[in-house]
């Protein structure tokens, strides 16, 4: 058994907390508030953000000690702070240790435990702001945890997505569409191939009222779903390097809607079929690239942290008769901004090991 398995040995079965225990309960003395400078009202010193208007609270000794972070549920679209523990930190837990880490991640500890064993870089806590995020970092480091903090900013722009390739001796070619400019990247630069599968799916509700009680009815459900295999490659070619246009932000092939004309004869019927013979002559070109293939393991995982976006839209009403009319939704669900953060988590990390290599 592996030394942080024994150290895990012995820790409670999962027992979700909820994001409100225990400190929401917890009685502080008049003296141990602090006051909002903003709207002067007093907080409990266990939180970083005023609970009233959200502004950041002075730090007193006394409230640092006590502070603790929100860790409330960002959308999607909100820009967040990302805390990632590092396979090569994570050091050793104590059963102790860990019961308390994941009461202040909001996770169980059991998973917790999966996600520190788990032999990659994981996202362990997003926190709306920096200051929240690094007093997780500091309150880890206490417990024996080293994370990193890595801002939305950077993990969810996604890649430039290409729809052809071509396979020159020295470089490889991304067109992007018709009319978009070419990237050229070579061989060499090419560090970091990303597999895995972005699954979507799609529901459309359409409801009608009830006579004049004002009640609501569902009169027809459609729903669609897909499921398509993605592979990211991203390159060692920086942001400095104007000629290669999306070279620091990566290349996306989706395995729908892609040419497969740069296989030459090794071109089948089926995407599936080619979408896996692309992989190889890409390893085969760029050997000394990273292969991750790893992401469909880890998703599980990774949902505790990065769920899987949901968004609802209103279609307005639409006429089913004279007379009739239906109120139109539809809810989308999709894990590829949890999938792009993971590759660009990967990138960054792997663009950092071959800077510390030279």
């Amino acid at each position: 058994m592996a030394r942080e398995e024994d150290e895990w040995a012995g820790t409670d079965g999962p027992g979700r907390l909820d994001a409100r225990e225990p400190e929401a309960a917890r009685p502080f003395a008049p003296e141990q508030m602090v006051a909002c400078e903003e709207c002067l009202r007093a907080n409990p010193p266990t939180r970083p953000s005023c609970l009233y208007c959200g502004a950041t609270l002075p730090s007193t000794p006394d409230a640092a000690a006590l502070r603790r972070p929100v860790l409330k549920k960002l959308e999607e679209w909100e820009h967040g702070f990302n805390v990632v523990t590092l396979a090569r930190a994570a050091g050793a837990l104590t059963s102790e240790a860990a019961e308390e880490a994941a009461s202040l991640l909001r996770l169980d500890t059991g998973g917790l435990k999966e996600i520190v064993l788990s032999g990659r870089a994981m996202p362990v806590a997003r926190a709306a702001s920096a200051d929240e995020a690094w007093l997780i970092v500091e309150r880890l480091r206490a417990l024996g945890l080293n994370t990193e903090v890595f801002p939305d900013e950077v993990l969810a722009r996604g890649p430039l997505r290409v729809r052809a390739l071509e396979f020159e001796e020295d470089a490889l070619v991304c067109r992007p569409g018709p009319e978009a400019e070419l990237s050229r990247v070579p061989w060499c630069e090419v560090v970091l191939f990303v597999k895995g599968r972005v699954v979507s799916r799609r529901v459309e509700v359409a409801e009608r009222r009830r006579g004049f009680s004002g009640r609501s009815e569902t009169v027809e459900t459609r729903e669609l779903a897909s499921d398509e295999a993605v592979l990211d490659i991203y390159t060692a070619v920086g942001e400095e390097h104007p000629t290669s246009v999306g070279a620091a932000a990566g290349f996306r092939v989706m395995a729908g809607g892609f040419d497969y004309t740069c296989l030459g004869g090794d071109k089948r019927l089926l995407a599936a079929e080619n979408f896996d013979t692309l992989f190889a002559a890409l390893r085969a070109r760029a050997p000394s690239a990273v292969c991750d293939e790893e992401y469909a393991r880890l998703r599980p995982l990774l949902a505790e942290v990065w769920p899987s976006a949901e968004r609802t839209e209103s279609l307005g009403l639409r006429r089913e008769r004279a007379g009739r009319y239906n109120t139109e939704a539809v809810t989308t669900v999709s894990n590829g901004g949890q999938f792009t953060r993971y590759a660009r988590l990967r990138q960054m990390l792997v663009l950092r090991a071959r800077a510390e290599s030279l």
